[in-house]
């Protein structure tokens, strides 16, 4: 029984062999083996031979094979048949060594590449994490950059205070959240008075410590919400989001001015630097950021005319100033080249020769829409927008040119004043202008006296140091103009070649009457002489005027006692009045 069952387990033994081989037959690769035929067929006998073995246990199976009639025969069978089998196995199993190791080969290789590639990919791993990490460093790195620059867009690097853009989206917000709570709020501007002295006397280094001085000093009396910006320049922004009493507006102001009361220490000494402040208020001054800032430079421009050191509230009256102001601006541009400008002239009257010495050019603008437009009001409009550089090349070429006739008349002592700008000053194509200017019209540079005020000499700079060597150098004379005025005046005297003083109009308005206003300018015209300076008295109108001006040895005056500034063509004719000996109300022009 035993032998039954160890023949039936090895016939399914050798049929499952068989039918795994026929299966693997299905594969190219298995197929195009050498000796898988071989195999094949050893497996074929070796099943045949078990069956047979098994048949001699079960005669009734016999029909299943072919054996026999002996068991000789049947015996010689089975042995020839599994003998074979196990050769053909034998043999096909020998064929299938080189391709047995050449798959173990293969498979080696494929394990060392395997390995390789697993070193490759954990190297490239790494590579991927080294780069990811350096990725996200530079991410990290390029975020910060663009925090720092979109800090820099918004914030003013020397005072670190929010500059004119970012403050103007705070205003937006201010403006948006005012409107959806009905409530009110306030925009400031402020402006260091006289900043300009610091950075010109002192240098930009020491006008940067004011500024953040003074930015730590605004601060402290900034109210917890509200926001304080610096808007260029010497000019700073602060907004009051919330105001739930008009009088706190007041209030905030009065404590930013107190701000600068103390003086500020710089070099080791005290300057008293004062500010001025613009105030417009929301809903009642303007509903958008623009016309709030608008509004409020209106205001701070008032309180710099009012006398500075002060604050004003935006009123409806500052309304019609900025729009005359606006105006003014657009009218101007284009007025030199629509001839709206004219020259007139006022004579200057020697009291010693008793002769016409020189005239004074001043500007007038006449437009079509606004009119005669006076000087005070559009000069520093002028100034303001740059065109007083070409206007003022116009006067200088106009007057230089009416000029010529005039000196021929004299017979060469005659000469022009014409009044210079700061802006002017700084020009750095003033002295070539001169230059080219006096050579057309081929006049001594004696010829013209440039008239300075305090405020040229304080705006001095490299420029204006090359330019005053030029004027000295063609002999164009310098006049102190409105001395007495300013703070510097004498000091100025010392240090420019002056050769004139004019000792200014509202001191001599009053000497009739004022003692004191006598007293300065006896002084003045002592002193001028003292320093070898010839002076001229504006705005004479008066024959008490005259005759303490005549008593005091006054050199030249200038006024509307002689005449009022006129036309060329009405200068002509006054220079004819002197050609012969006649008192001064007969040569008067009214």
């Amino acid at each position: 029984m035993v032998d039954i069952i160890l023949e039936v387990t090895g016939s399914l033994f050798a049929a499952i062999i068989f039918f795994t081989t026929l299966q693997g037959l299905r594969h190219h690769s298995v197929r195009e083996q050498s000796g898988t035929n071989l195999v094949i067929a050893g497996f074929g006998l070796l099943f045949f031979g078990m069956l047979i073995d098994i048949t001699d246990n079960f005669p009734e199976l016999n029909y299943l094979v072919f054996i026999g009639d002996t068991e000789a025969q049947a015996f010689l069978e089975k042995v020839v048949g599994m003998l074979l089998g196990l050769l053909l196995l034998t043999l096909g199993f020998w064929r299938w060594i080189p391709s047995i190791k050449a798959l173990e080969s293969t498979r080696k290789s494929l394990d060392q590449l395997n390995a390789q590639l697993d070193q490759r990919v954990q190297q490239r791993t790494q590579e991927l994490e080294i780069a990811n990490r350096q990725l996200n460093d530079e991410i990290s790195e390029r975020c910060k950059m663009e925090e720092q620059l979109q800090y820099r867009v918004t914030h003013d690097p020397l005072t670190d205070l929010p500059n004119r853009y970012a403050m103007n989206e705070i205003l937006e917000q201010q403006v948006s959240y005012c409107h959806s709570q009905n409530v009110s709020s306030a925009v400031m501007l402020l402006d260091l008075d006289d900043f300009k002295k610091i950075n010109d006397h002192l240098g930009h280094e020491v006008g940067d410590r004011v500024l953040h001085q003074a930015t730590n000093r605004l601060r402290e009396a900034i109210p917890d919400g509200g926001s304080l910006g610096r808007f260029g320049g010497d000019e700073f922004i602060v907004t009051l989001p919330e105001i739930k009493n008009p009088e706190d507006v007041k209030l905030i102001a009065d404590l930013l001015l107190k701000q600068f009361r103390l003086p500020f220490v710089l070099l080791e000494r005290d300057f008293l630097i004062t500010v001025s402040i613009g105030i417009a208020t929301y809903p009642r001054n303007g509903v958008n950021p623009q016309e709030l800032v608008r509004h409020a430079d209106s205001a701070l421009h008032r309180a710099k005319i009012d006398g500075r050191n002060i604050y004003r509230l935006f009123t409806d009256d500052m309304n019609k100033v900025l729009a005359r102001r606006l105006a003014l601006e657009e009218q101007m541009h284009g007025a030199l080249e629509r001839d709206e400008f004219s020259v007139n002239y006022q004579p200057v009257i020697d009291l010693n020769r008793q002769c016409v010495a020189s005239a004074e050019a001043l500007l007038r603008w006449n437009n079509p829409i606004l009119g005669a437009v006076a000087p005070d009001e559009f000069i520093p409009v002028a100034e303001r927008t740059g065109l007083i550089v070409p206007i003022g090349q116009f006067v200088l070429k106009t007057a230089l040119q009416k000029t010529i006739a005039w000196r021929e008349r004299s017979h060469g002592s005659f000469h022009i004043a014409v009044n210079i700008s700061p802006l002017q000053f700084r020009d750095h194509k003033l002295a070539s202008f001169l230059t080219r200017i006096l050579e057309q019209t081929g006049l001594p540079g004696s010829s013209l006296e440039l008239e300075l005020t305090e405020g040229v000499l304080m705006d001095s700079s490299e420029v204006a140091d090359d330019t005053l060597r030029v004027l000295h150098k063609l002999s164009i004379g310098l006049s102190m103009d409105d001395f007495g005025t300013g703070y510097s005046s004498l000091s100025y005297l010392r240090r420019y070649p002056f050769k004139t003083l004019k000792i200014d109009r509202s001191f001599i308005s009053e000497i009739a009457s004022n003692q004191g206003d006598r007293e300065l300018v006896s002084a003045t015209i002592s002193m001028a002489h003292r320093m070898g300076l010839k002076v001229v008295a504006e705005g004479v109108e008066t024959e008490e005027q005259l005759a303490f001006l005549r008593l005091e040895r006054c050199d030249l005056i200038q006024g509307y006692y002689y005449s009022k500034p006129v036309v060329a063509d009405d200068f002509d004719r006054y220079l004819d009045c002197w050609s012969e000996p006649l008192v001064a109300s007969e040569k008067a022009i009214v």
